[in-house]
């Protein structure tokens, strides 16, 4: 079997592509500081634990011998991380993405990583991987400048190096995420408790909201797909405004629950999200499986 590595392993996105790459035959050393992520998201799942962090670059270049291909899942993840401490939240993305790039130079592993749709910033079009980009907050700065960094690794060292740039990403093992997790599962904890989902706005807002184990799918065909480097939309290429997702969830639960609207409180808050994903399916045969009220319908059974 050949061996991979996922940075941030335990993790929500990282858990799941732990259970899909075990699934699909490969040795998989999940490799975690178990910040958020929980030793109970890889229940069940063959695969070996390291507890260690990718600023830790000694033990994670050890953890990546005889990789044939990290995948870096490891990261601030989430805007609101970035205001509560900046240089460390930079550290783990700028500091930590280069060891990462360092251990798969020195191990001559492939690298996928996660990269997200925030680098667009509020574009009322199709999101295309081509498009002028200026990040609208630290955190996606800091994700524009992992695909600079990759794409300069890739050139000087001859790895073949793959950032997929993630939508809406919801699913199971989410709950670990707590304020950070998607609206997708925000609203649907709270409306199970029978309480009103606050929504920032008018919820006319889109987002593509993409499940989990569609994600897990596209990093694995970008890991076997043998492209040298490049970078992919990952998203269902559907949109549905945070209203829809209401009414989408009380059909689901068999409720009536109306949300509460509220002043949005942050700025450059997204407006619209809409991916365009023909490149991925083009090169990678990437297509989205999980409709929105399908992933919701499985996480329910899950």
């Amino acid at each position: 079997m050949s061996k991979v590595v996922v940075t941030g392993g335990a993790g929500f996105i990282g858990s799941n592509l732990c259970e899909a790459l075990v699934q699909k035959g490969y040795d998989v050393v999940a490799y975690d500081n178990f910040f958020l992520g929980k030793p109970e998201n890889l229940k069940g799942i063959n695969v070996k634990t390291i507890r260690g962090d990718i600023l830790e670059f000694d033990k994670l270049n050890k953890a990546c011998k005889g990789a044939v291909c990290i995948f870096n899942q490891a990261a601030a993840s989430s805007s609101p991380m970035f205001i509560q401490d900046l240089k460390h939240a930079y550290a783990i993305n700028i500091e930590g993405f280069i060891n990462v790039l360092e251990a798969a130079r020195k191990n001559n592993s492939s690298v996928v990583y996660a990269s997200t749709s925030s680098v667009y910033g509020n574009k009322n079009e199709l999101l295309r991987e081509d498009m002028r980009i200026i990040p609208p907050n630290f955190y996606a700065a800091s994700k524009l400048a992992n695909e600079h960094l990759a794409m300069l690794f890739a050139s000087q060292y001859s790895i073949r190096i793959t950032g997929l740039r993630y939508m809406s990403v919801y699913g199971p093992h989410e709950k670990t995420k707590g304020i950070y997790a998607n609206l997708v599962s925000q609203f649907l904890w709270d409306m199970q408790k029978d309480k009103a989902p606050v929504i920032y706005g008018n919820g006319k807002q889109t987002r593509d909201f993409t499940y989990v184990k569609d994600v897990a799918k596209a990093n694995i065909l970008a890991m076997e797909s043998g492209i040298k480097s490049d970078i992919f939309n990952v998203g269902t290429g559907i949109s549905h405004s945070l209203v829809d997702l209401i009414r989408i969830l009380n059909k689901i639960l068999g409720k009536n629950i109306k949300p509460q609207f509220i002043e949005i409180p942050v700025k450059n808050y997204i407006s619209e999200q809409n991916a365009d994903t023909r490149k991925a399916g083009k090169i990678l045969g990437f297509k989205a499986q999980y409709s929105l009220e399908q992933g919701i319908r499985e996480i329910l059974t899950t």
